[in-house]
């Protein structure tokens, strides 16, 4: 099987696994699968929060075969690396004229591993801004989805006149949930448009320039087993080196920057078919030995990557000292099974797969209003919906286990927070006009109404019965913001642990009064 074959397997795949994180949730394929065999996510989350985290050995597997068989993962599989094939292709067509770079555009990614090790090293995990398959899950997941959904809709609306005259009716009363995700959308969709635009400058400049993944396996593949080796065949002419999509190959045609190489195999492509056939891949040994660096080959400077290690512990330490965020922390509400706060941020990859599987779209990417710390952890906005209590696909999803999976009896009692009626906006404690739609949507009977000292019926909540769900505060007829709000007050977060014994010991009971709908559980 070629390699462009295995690629757009790989692609499909990707995009198979966006399209099944949804409600209701199947389990004959894992979604994460290309979140944890990126080795900087789930490395740089352990590495933040001391702590093996889930993921953390798919992501050494993805080391060590690296260091048998090169950048594997970079040339065969990266989704992110395939669409940067075919954009390029579309670009410079399908044989792109030669571009002269500088090899020290090559150290620029070795500068920003540093960099998120750095800032990893004092505890604020910021690897998930450049991580690329986090970053490309994103923009599936905030701008692809979206607009794939809105132009299926409008096709349908399109064809609507057409299937109620002809058949199939059913597709003629079909309609499909567009997801919101606000400027975020534009955001990662812009980020992408950014990046495959790069292809103008250089092909694959994200790969050769940027990743900070393809920077740490680069250093795992100076070992590789798997290697290029060429043959005194060899004629210097250089059509390989021009070809090469990551500048692996030096002045000298026989030799190769091994860090560089993604095991793409163009290069012998190219000389088999100018029929020289000098080229080829396998075990380095004595009969045939490995294609040696080239002399030109400086490598990355110490200084670049000192001051890189210096400027990402800067960060990081500038970062902790922020003084509003221990009060952001404590005002986003998180979802049901997310670790304490600290661990939390410190694990969560912002690969958004909880914020894709969310049935009722409360969860939502938090903005740059929560801080470098909080940016894109996932929050609840309790007004768009609340939090459905027969769906736990948040935590099933979770690549890192930053949100624990939970039964569903143990999500219902992972309380999320508490519901506070805001009194001067309650039309019945305001204007002593009757309404109990909030009182009608909790699962708990956890707002009860009250005779007051005049003998009007006034609604209050107890606290003991809710769970923070939400679901009041998104049917709350008053327009704008919800004369009920849940905010994190009392919320339940456990590393490890039972939520069911400490509901328990705290005297608190989560129990559903009427037959729960739909109801849909995943263990």
């Amino acid at each position: 099987m070629t390699r462009r074959a295995i690629q757009a397997i790989c692609l499909a795949l990707f995009v198979y696994a966006i399209y099944l994180t949804h409600y209701p949730f199947t389990e004959y394929f894992p979604v994460d699968a290309f979140l944890k065999l990126d080795p900087l996510g789930p490395l740089s989350a352990a590495l933040v929060a001391r702590a093996a985290v889930s993921g953390l050995g798919l992501a050494l597997l993805m080391l060590l075969l690296t260091a048998i068989f090169g950048r594997i993962f970079c040339g065969w599989i990266c989704p992110l690396g395939t669409l940067l094939d075919l954009s390029d292709r579309l670009i410079r067509g399908a044989k792109p004229r030669p571009v002269k770079v500088d090899q020290r555009w090559l150290w620029v990614k070795y500068v920003i591993l540093a960099f998120l090790l750095g800032a990893a090293a004092l505890g604020v995990n910021l690897g998930y801004l450049l991580d690329p398959i986090p970053l490309i899950t994103r923009v599936f997941t905030y701008a692809v989805a979206p607009m794939v959904a809105g132009a299926s809709n409008v096709g349908l609306d399109l064809l609507r006149p057409v299937f109620e005259k002809t058949g199939p009716y059913w597709l003629a009363r079909t309609s499909i949930d567009v997801p919101r995700f606000g400027a975020g959308a534009a955001l990662w969709f812009l980020v992408f448009i950014g990046i495959v635009a790069g292809g103008l400058i250089m092909p694959r400049l994200w790969c050769r320039v940027l990743c900070p993944a393809g920077a740490l396996m680069g250093l795992f593949s100076r070992f590789s087993l798997i290697r290029r080796r060429v043959s005194d065949k060899c004629d210097q002419e250089g059509d390989c080196a021009r070809r090469c999509p990551t500048m692996a190959i030096g002045k000298d045609r026989r030799t190769t920057r091994q860090a560089e190489c993604i095991a793409c195999q163009t290069c012998r492509d190219v000389c088999a078919k100018r029929g020289t056939d000098a080229v080829s891949f396998g075990v380095k040994s004595a009969a045939a030995p490995a294609s040696p660096q080239p002399s030109e080959d400086r490598g990355v400077p110490r200084r670049s990557l000192i001051a890189g290690t210096g400027c990402g512990m800067a960060a990081g330490f500038l970062t902790a000292l922020d003084p509003m965020g221990l009060e952001r922390m404590r005002t986003a509400v998180r979802p049901p099974g997310a670790l304490p706060e600290r661990e939390f941020l410190r694990t969560c990859i912002r690969c958004g797969q909880c914020i894709k599987a969310c049935v009722t779209n409360t969860l939502q990417p938090s903005g740059l209003a929560d801080g470098l710390e909080g940016m894109f952890a996932p929050k609840h906005l309790m007004r768009l919906g609340g939090c459905d209590q027969s769906c736990n696909l948040c935590g099933q999803v979770c690549p890192t286990g930053a949100i624990r999976p939970l039964s569903m009896e143990q999500k219902r009692h992972a309380k999320i927070g508490t519901a506070a009626i805001d009194r001067g906006r309650c039309i019945v404690w305001e204007e002593d006009r009757a309404c109990l739609i909030c009182d009608e949507a909790c699962p708990y009977d956890a707002i009860v109404f009250r005779a007051d000292e005049l003998g009007v019926r006034r609604p209050y909540v107890v606290e003991q019965r809710c769970n923070g769900c939400g679901l009041c505060e998104q049917v709350c007829p008053i327009g704008g913001r919800s004369a009920i709000r849940v905010s994190p007050h009392g919320e339940f977060r456990l590393a490890k642990g039972s939520y069911i014994e400490l509901a328990r010991e705290r005297r608190m009971t989560f129990e559903p009064v009427g037959p729960t709908e739909d109801s849909f559980e995943y263990y």
